[in-house]
């Protein structure tokens, strides 16, 4: 990936859940995330799990950017977040609406799952997209993760109730990662 990443929780805790955060580290030089995203982690009510698989990552590769008070990233931040940047006014949680100012004001991609609060501001910003399964398609293109593996931390991470496209890891990828990609990488990072 060429572009600097920056993460909204759902999509960073689908590889804490399943302590997958190898496969971010050798896909990616770094990841950055909002504070917003560190802090809701971070919260008292995160299952340890991910906290712990977090604070892995973070001593070795994640940066945690924060959004200045009074700077434009601060102003593009608030209007997201409260709706007032979009024709219908689609409002988004703090995390997401952090992970896309960052993405828009400094040419990088939007990591979500968060399709419904995400997709609207990524059109109209011209933002690169990926999701948890396209990652985990890159890391399957990449030989660091067999198909095989795959299957079973996707069937992990629903086990642990988080929302993918497809029942199976291979489901997704022979179905959906191609049209993903092309959908929302512009250039197929």
């Amino acid at each position: 990936m060429n572009k600097p990443v920056f993460y909204d929780t759902d999509c960073l805790e689908c590889f804490l859940f399943v302590d997958a955060g190898h496969i971010l580290e050798e896909l990616f030089s770094k990841i950055i995330i909002p504070e917003q995203v560190y802090s809701e982690i971070m919260a008292e009510n995160t299952p340890a799990i991910v906290k712990k698989n977090f604070k892995n990552l973070k001593n070795r590769f994640v940066e945690i950017k924060e959004i200045s008070f009074l700077s434009q990233e601060y102003t593009t931040y608030n209007l997201i977040k409260k709706g007032l940047w979009s024709k219908p006014g689609k409002i988004c949680g703090s995390d997401e609406s952090a992970a896309i100012t960052l993405a828009h004001l400094n040419n990088g991609l939007v990591a979500s799952n968060n399709l419904s609060d995400v997709e609207e501001y990524i059109e109209s910003l011209d933002i690169e997209l990926i999701t948890s399964s396209m990652i985990l398609s890159k890391a399957v293109e990449r030989d660091i993760i067999s198909k095989e593996n795959t299957d079973d931390l996707w069937k992990g991470m629903i086990n642990k109730g988080i929302k993918l496209p497809k029942e199976s890891f291979s489901d997704y990828f022979d179905e959906l990662y191609e049209t993903d990609c092309e959908r929302f990488l512009n250039n197929k990072s």
